[in-house]
């Protein structure tokens, strides 16, 4: 006896949320969708320069949007990030970014870490000492 669900409700009424690329949503910036409606988010805005082994201690430390789950993204999922809502999206740099070296989680050999220039999108491993930019992310 209950009615059909208008286009765009669920059958409690409530509203389904189509998420796209570039969307604010759970904190930042929507650069990936997975199948299932699950996916991941760029913070609104970098950390701040610095090295790598610094970068590591800020993720884990952020709190920013009010959540306290964020992480270093890895070489990827920078990559991707780049290409989605950076300088090289479609869209153009939605995220933000600035045209500076970006640090991943990804580890080179020895004492050195991969990062990715958002000017261009070129990836290089560098020694962890030297300063970098920092994006965290999270997944919804």
């Amino acid at each position: 006896g209950n009615p059909a669900a208008q286009i765009g409700y669920d059958c409690d009424g409530n509203e389904i949320v189509v998420l796209q690329i570039g969307d604010r949503h759970a904190g930042g910036k929507v650069f990936q969708i997975n199948e299932d409606g699950t996916g991941l988010v760029a913070d609104l805005q970098d950390l701040g320069p610095m090295n790598w082994y610094e970068s590591l201690d800020a993720a884990y430390d952020a709190t920013s949007q009010g959540y306290d789950d964020w992480y270093l993204p890895s070489l990827e999922e920078l990559q991707l990030m780049y290409t989605t809502i950076g300088q090289g999206g479609p869209a153009g740099n939605i995220g933000g970014f600035e045209n500076n070296w970006y640090w991943s989680s990804s580890e080179g050999i020895n004492f050195y870490a991969w990062y990715v220039y958002f000017n261009n999108g070129t990836t290089y491993y560098y020694y962890k000492l030297n300063s970098g930019r920092v994006r965290v992310i999270r997944a919804f």
